[in-house]
């Protein structure tokens, strides 16, 4: 089955995204300037905000796709506002239908959860929090998008996903027709994937242009990858072949989620290829990406 691929710019799944990340916080270690921005927005909302999204914390990160999965199907042409206006309008039997639809394992508890708790709360979000921040991302996005559209003719949708994900393969799939990519701000560098029925989100990490003098935060990540003894062996033993999460687990003989938190800053540095199919079946080393520090290294030393 032939993979459909669309680019689309969207502040919609930038405003779900941040939302997201401050409720959750998870990899915010790993999110460039990422415990900074958290302590900025606490001081920009109310205490009365912060103590209602406590509650959030406790659900699962995994109840955002209800969210994200209404942004592709609502028609609010990517303007938030809108898109919170039709949220405040779904039904009950609506959103069932769209769990339904979209393949996603939620019932009438969670469209509950929905009305009480995320869309009040999302609300508020927009209005102390994200409709400030806009310009500060907006053009990166939009750049960002546009470059990739101009790459549509020039290669193959499985190729332009892994260059915008740096380093994510779709593999030949009858459960995956289409593919969405959108560039994500306040992610970078983490990629976040939502899977549907029939479609993939997946929301890219771009990158904002540094002062000349200042080393690029990707040479960095490429560099900070290389300090660990553990991920240089992980390296090394990808480099034979393409393995299972739970043969890497095996061989490494850490946690899982010693061993996940790894391979979240190597695929940061682009250092590693997964191969998609639903889900992460097969992780290998990426060699480009080996080859691409000389070049970066070199480019920023001697410019």
């Amino acid at each position: 089955m032939a993979l459909h691929i669309r680019v689309e710019c969207s502040a919609v799944y930038e405003f779900i995204g941040s939302f997201m990340l401050f409720v959750q916080r998870k990899w915010i270690h790993n999110v460039d300037d990422g415990l900074e921005w958290v302590r900025d927005v606490e001081q920009q909302v109310p205490d009365s905000f912060l103590f209602k999204i406590s509650e959030l914390q406790n659900y699962s990160i995994h109840e955002f796709d209800m969210l994200f999965a209404a942004s592709l199907e609502l028609d609010h042409a990517h303007h938030v506002s809108l898109f919170l206006e039709q949220l405040q309008t779904v039904s009950e039997e609506e959103w069932l239908s769209l769990f339904v639809h979209t393949g996603l394992p939620f019932d009438k508890e969670h469209v509950v959860k929905l009305k009480q708790d995320y869309i009040p709360l999302l609300q508020e979000w927009y209005e102390h929090y994200f409709r400030w921040s806009v310009p500060e991302w907006e053009p990166i996005l939009i750049q960002d998008a546009t470059e990739k559209t101009r790459l549509f003719n020039k290669m193959s949708p499985v190729d332009l996903i892994e260059l915008a994900t740096n380093g994510v393969v779709f593999e030949n799939s009858d459960n995956v027709r289409e593919v969405v990519l959108a560039p994500m701000w306040h992610y970078r560098p983490i990629i976040n994937t939502c899977t549907f029925t029939n479609t993939t989100l997946v929301l890219y990490a771009t990158e904002s242009e540094e002062e000349d003098d200042v080393p690029p935060k990707s040479l960095k990540r490429m560099i900070h990858a290389l300090s660990s003894d553990i991920r240089l062996k992980m390296l090394r033993y990808l480099s034979h072949e393409s393995v299972t999460f739970s043969e890497l687990v095996s061989y490494i003989q850490l946690e899982e989620s010693t061993v996940q938190q790894h391979l979240v800053i190597l695929r940061a540095a682009g250092y590693i290829r997964t191969y998609w199919n639903g889900k992460v079946e097969r992780i290998s080393l990426r060699q480009e990406g080996i080859a691409d520090l000389s070049a970066f290294l070199e480019n920023y030393v001697q410019s």
